[in-house]
């Protein structure tokens, strides 16, 4: 209970921080949207996943760790593809992250480089 008040806290701040207007019935739905999927997400062995709250536009950054640059760049911008996924709006590479439950996640990664592929379990980083 205290985690998700927190999460939807942070994400009424990141909202408010981007000049957003809560009023609005899309700025609700987009931070609904986002809400379980918002905050840090961690792997064994290297830095958290951290996916930021939808922006004025309803897209989602996620930065990936130091560790996975030598597969991808840092950063993506994701939108919702349905109401346990979200993917990248580039298709090269192609980043998935999906939600398996309420604290544990799986992101991908499909490039057309060799070697660009990626399937890396996550649980929240709280």
């Amino acid at each position: 209970m205290t985690r998700r008040l927190a999460t939807r806290a942070a994400v009424l701040m990141a909202l408010s921080a981007t000049g957003a207007c809560l009023g609005t019935p899309t700025d609700a739905r987009a931070a609904a949207a986002a809400d379980p999927f918002t905050g840090r997400w961690a792997a064994m062995g290297i830095s958290p996943v951290v996916i930021a709250a939808p922006d004025s536009h309803h897209q989602i950054q996620i930065t990936l760790p130091d560790e996975l640059h030598a597969i991808t760049r840092h950063q993506f911008t994701l939108t919702r593809h349905d109401h346990t996924t979200l993917q990248s709006i580039d298709r090269d590479p192609l980043v998935t992250f999906r939600m398996v439950s309420e604290n544990s996640a799986d992101l991908t990664i499909k490039g057309n480089k060799p070697g660009q592929m990626l399937d890396l379990p996550l649980s929240r980083d709280d």
